[in-house]
């Protein structure tokens, strides 16, 4: 089992962040559940909705790509206080055993992190985050509302 979430919107100020854009992926080796949720405009809470199916390949070769890429990848020290990457967005990624996750679980409080992420690491998360938002994008079948 694993669950993987991406979520565009993780920076805030005095006001806590607003999540533009949610890709979650919930499945083991035999497939996942995919769900696609944007920020309706002109809307701080309304979301429209897609969901969708992954085959036993494309879980296959998402969990390939995502565990080694990403474990190669730092997380801000402490968890939560800064957008090391600078794309509003993080990534969680859980399973029995692999657990990583990057921007904390409420988002990042804009304090100051001791760890930072490199051009070329800013770079392999930037393609794993297009990687996840294309597949929400592709496989998500917008709901009746």
């Amino acid at each position: 089992m694993f669950h993987i979430v991406l979520r565009e919107g993780i920076t805030g100020g005095f006001v806590g962040p607003t999540v533009k854009q949610v890709v979650e992926i919930h499945g083991d080796d035999e497939g996942a559940t995919i769900v696609h949720a944007n920020l309706k405009p002109s809307s701080k809470t309304d979301y429209t909705t897609q969901q969708g199916q992954l085959s036993t390949n494309e879980v296959q070769t998402l969990v390939n790509t995502l565990v080694p890429e990403l474990g190669q990848l730092p997380i801000e020290e402490p968890i939560g206080s800064e957008d090391i990457y600078g794309f509003d967005t993080s990534i969680s990624f859980l399973s029995g055993d692999f657990k990583w996750q990057n921007g904390g679980p409420e988002g990042c409080t804009r304090n100051a992190s001791s760890v930072q992420a490199s051009p070329e690491q800013k770079q392999t998360f930037q393609k794993l985050v297009q990687t996840l938002t294309r597949l929400g994008q592709q496989n998500a079948i917008q709901s009746q509302d």
